[in-house]
């Protein structure tokens, strides 16, 4: 079994804030995570940069965050992935193919099949099926750079995260003060250190609306748990089909300007989950 790889938050100079990221194996590390009744897993789209924010395809950036319950999880949803993408795709059980927005837009890689048209439709529907068969929460924030470029330019990254997982707190304390654990993409070392930061933040400082011993409580480990694409983690591959979707689901229900329209796979994959998506669960800030 491949060791999740994981960072391990040790607060150093607490007055300064120096953290040290420490790579670590959660078969040795992080044994309480198997205590945590639900997972996290987190996509983005978009960036944190203020870059060119005329652009609308530039102006947001989406994190969304699919929630499951751990022993709905495993071992049914990544089983039931790798046999769709079994049916669909050439597969190597060595080298599986991982699903990736843009490379199925683009029929790349492994999804160069589905340039024929009816190979890409029965794809289409099997991969509907499946994302309506899951049983997720969708949570989604989107950050209108433009609107904060004259309020300071805090960190999108940050602020998104924040706001996720309030939402995500909410919904868990809903549920009898349920726990969970949190699985992102890495992304790079300035983007995971920005995640590490935030969310030690969270838990040591709290926010505005909870108190930071009410979200320790909610996300108890100190451990934020990062894989790569390679990893062929299907909670992640499930964010990635969704967020640029529920991004641009979002900015449309708040009537700001679209970063891009709607694409028919895109409309039915929104439809897919749209009874996944609870009251807290699309939001801009």
């Amino acid at each position: 079994m491949i060791a999740i790889i994981s960072y391990r938050l040790e607060l150093l100079e607490r007055k300064t804030g120096f953290i040290r990221l420490e790579f670590l194996d959660l078969q040795a590390s992080g044994v309480h995570h198997r205590r945590m009744s639900y997972r996290v897993y987190i996509d983005e789209s978009g960036d944190h940069t203020y870059n060119r924010l005329d652009d609308p395809s530039r102006r947001y950036l989406g994190l969304t965050g699919v929630v499951f319950h751990k022993a709905e999880y495993d071992p049914a949803i990544p089983q039931a992935m790798e046999a769709l993408k079994r049916q669909h795709l050439f597969y190597d059980i060595d080298n599986p193919p991982i699903l990736i927005r843009n490379q199925i837009m683009a029929k790349r890689s492994f999804f160069s099949v589905l340039a024929d048209a009816e190979l890409r439709r029965k794809w289409d529907d099997d991969v509907i099926a499946f994302l309506s068969r899951c049983p997720m929460q969708v949570f989604t924030v989107v950050f209108d750079k433009q609107a904060h470029s004259r309020n300071g330019r805090p960190n999108p990254y940050s602020d998104c995260l924040t706001a996720l997982l309030e939402r995500i707190y909410d919904w868990l304390n809903e549920r009898g003060n349920a726990q969970a654990d949190i699985m992102a993409e890495s992304r790079g070392d300035v983007e995971d250190r920005t995640q590490v930061q935030t969310y030690l933040a969270l838990r040591d400082q709290g926010t505005s609306s909870n108190k930071p011993e009410d979200l320790r409580r909610a996300f108890p480990s100190e451990v934020l748990l990062f894989r790569r694409k390679e990893h062929n983690v299907a909670g992640l591959q499930i964010a990635d089909l969704l967020a640029a979707e529920q991004k641009a689901l979002t900015v449309q229900e708040h009537h700001l300007p679209m970063p891009r329209q709607i694409h028919s796979f895109g409309q039915r994959a929104n439809h897919a989950v749209a009874d996944k998506v609870n009251g807290k669960g699309r939001i801009v800030i």
